[in-house]
Formats: C-alpha cells, structure tokens, sequence
C-alpha cells in the first residue's frame, strides 16, 4: 500500500513482525508451479540456513514444513500462486503466513546482480528477520472480498472483449455495406454471411453474460450496506461501489485517506535532491480496474455535473479553464482522488454522503476563512481573543 520501503503497509503488520521475533524457524519459499525453492533459518544463527532446497517438488513441501515442531513463520511472495499455497498451510500447525510485495522484494533481490530461486528464497527469510515484515507484507483478503475481486474483474474482462466485437462487426459493416461513394450495397458470399451472423451472435452472448454477472453483483450488494453507502457518494455506481468494497475489504488496514489513495495508485510521484523537488503524475500502482472505474465515475460527473467540480475545486473547477482539455484531465484524476477520500471518511464512520450538508459545511468553512483573514492580527492576542466563535 505505502509508496516508500520505510513506511507500514498496514496497522496489522506489527503483529506479523512479532510473530516473526518470536519465531523459531523462519521459512522463505519461492513458488513455481511445480517445483519450490525453500530456505529454513534459525532466527538466532540467521547466516546459515539449517536446510535448503532449490528446487523441492510441491507435493512434497508440506510433508517438509511437518519436520520443523515449534512456531514458524513462512513468507513468500505475492505473486502467483499465493492464495493456493494459503489454504494449503491451513494443514501445517503453528505457521504465520506472510506474503511480501513483489515489487519490492524483487527490487531489493535484483539489486545484488545475482538473482537465482536460493537466493530469493533465503532473502525473504533475512527481510522477516530484520524487521522487513512491517514495510513488505501485502494485506491478506478474505476468501468474500477475494471472490468479489475476481468477480469484478470477470466482468471487466467480458466488456473488453465485448468492445472487441463491436470493433470487428463495425470493421465488417464498414466493407460489407453501403459503399458511401455510389451507394450500393455489395452482395455478400456464403463465407462473409456466416462471418457477420457470428459476429452478431457473439455479441450477444456477450451481452448475455455481462447481464447475468450484473445480476449476481446486484443481488450480493443488496445484502451488503458498505455498497449502499458507497453509492451516495457522486461519481460512484453499483459497479464501482461493489470493486471498491471487496477491493479494500477491511478499512481499518489503511491508516488514512492517503494511504488508501497510494494503494490505488493516486498518490504522487516524487523526486527529490537537495533542494530541488520534482512532482510528477500520479504513481499508478496497486488494482489498474479501480483506478479504471473511479475515472470513468470523475468523468461523468465533469460532463454532468459541473456544480460539483466547482464546489469541490473552486479554483481549479472554473469552466473557462475546464476548457482545456489538459487542465480538465488533471481535475478528474482530483475528483477521482477526491471519491476515495469520501470513501474512506464514511467507510470508516458508516455515514452516507449528504451533498446539501458538504455544501453547507464547505460554506461554512469558507465564512470562517474569509472572518480570520479579515481580523487584525497582534503578537499579544490569541485566535480566542480576537474571535471566541472561532474555538471550537
């Protein structure tokens, strides 16, 4: 979730690096899909591994989890894979299971010059020992919100390759009907007839299954009030609302609003040194579908309601500069942003979104603003002195 390597994934990370300390064996795998590099240490003799294997069949791996009796923590990445061997150690007793960001962990690996299954095994061992677990580890889901997730992008998939067809049954339509210059419409052969009833069929196959997915997405969210709440919010639909909710699963694993900003890949690129700090665009980690989503939801809301781009930037949202397209692009990616802060804030108090109470506080907000700027300031006197109304 966190953008740096010196910052906690998730609150939670501090009792897997606990379990880690106290650990009497720490185990670093590197999955394949038949085979598995494996690495056991000694928390207390880390330099050398007390057993390894580079490449251990998996239908043995468990079998040589059972041989080490006491507390363990396994930690591997989260790549492909990972869930499987999640449910395959409910079988092992007393193991913490740890998956690491890939990312980072392959970064770290890399860096060496010497990048072998041995190797990645036993550094995710090291990063578990040396206090690695709190900015590496990568939030379990539950097996609902898992399910969901994929549910979500099944639906995604569907469109795109509906998006496809209408492609190609356009292209088809473009050679095989009227010809724009005389008017004449070309008569088709055998094969181009069987071609454009296919295409027309599979179009609404297409159709078919996005529909019943639709339906099965609505009926679980009838039982869920985090995707009702989430709807209040402008810019979020049914769809959006029920990605975000099996997406983030817990709220409480992010610590604040821009944290769940930089797991979705909304938080700003940065590059400084010395005293020169370069801003970039936005990083564009974490889930691609709901970044995806949430700018389609922005979008609308330019086009349609440009009472709330100016309410929500009143400096920015001004329809002379919306006018240009690249300033425009820059203030959805805001609204976007701006979505998953409400996310989170009523996620997080179970509140739905009130525009008409938003827009009296922001009023608000602004009257006090222009009161403070307006009284004249002195050294000796305090906010209180000068306006008790505006302690609170």
């Amino acid at each position: 979730m966190a953008t740096s390597i010196f910052q906690e994934n998730f609150p939670a990370v501090a009792g897997l690096q606990f379990a880690a300390d106290t650990a009497a064996f720490i185990i670093g795998l590197d999955l394949h899909a038949k085979t598995t590099a494996i690495c056991v240490v000694d928390p207390h003799i880390p330099e050398k591994p007390i057993f390894q294997r580079k490449r251990l069949p998996n239908t043995e791996l468990l079998t040589v989890l059972n041989r080490f009796a006491g507390k363990k923590v396994i930690a591997c990445e989260a790549a492909f894979g990972w869930h499987v061997l999640q449910d395959a150690l409910a079988e092992v007793a007393a193991v913490t299971f740890i998956p690491l960001d890939a990312r980072k962990t392959s970064a770290w690996i890399k860096s060496s010059g010497i990048k072998n299954d041995a190797i990645d095994a036993q550094v995710l061992c090291h990063a578990c020992i040396h206090g690695g677990i709190r900015s590496l580890a990568v939030y379990a889901q539950s097996k609902t919100a898992r399910e969901g997730s994929k549910l979500a992008r099944y639906r995604e998939h569907l469109v795109r390759c509906r998006s496809a067809i209408k492609n190609h049954i356009r292209s088809f339509e473009r050679d095989y009907g009227a010809n724009p210059f005389t008017g004449e419409i070309p008569e088709k052969s055998s094969l181009a007839s069987f071609i454009d009833l296919d295409f027309k069929k599979a179009l609404l196959e297409s159709n078919e299954r996005i529909a019943h997915i639709e339906t099965l997405m609505k009926a679980m969210s009838k039982s869920d009030p985090i995707i009702s709440l989430l709807q209040t919010i402008p810019g979020i639909g049914p769809i959006t609302a029920f990605a975000l909710r099996h997406k983030i699963d817990v709220i409480h694993r992010f610590k604040d609003a821009s944290h769940l900003s930089s797991y979705l890949g909304f938080g700003v690129r940065e590059r400084q040194s010395g005293d020169t700090l370069v801003k970039g665009k936005i990083a564009k980690t974490g889930d691609p579908l709901l970044r995806k989503l949430l700018i389609q939801g922005a979008q609308v809301i330019r086009f349609s309601r440009s009472d709330i781009v100016s309410l929500y930037f009143p400096s920015l949202g001004q329809a002379a500069l919306m006018k240009n397209r690249k300033h425009a692009n820059k203030v959805v990616v805001a609204l976007a942003r701006k979505n998953l802060t409400l996310v989170y804030h009523l996620w997080k108090r179970q509140m739905p979104f009130n525009l008409e109470i938003y827009k009296a506080r922001r009023q608000e907000a602004l009257t006090v603003g222009a009161t403070i700027s307006a009284t004249p300031m002195c050294l000796s006197s305090s906010a209180a002195e000068l306006d008790p109304t505006l302690v609170r």
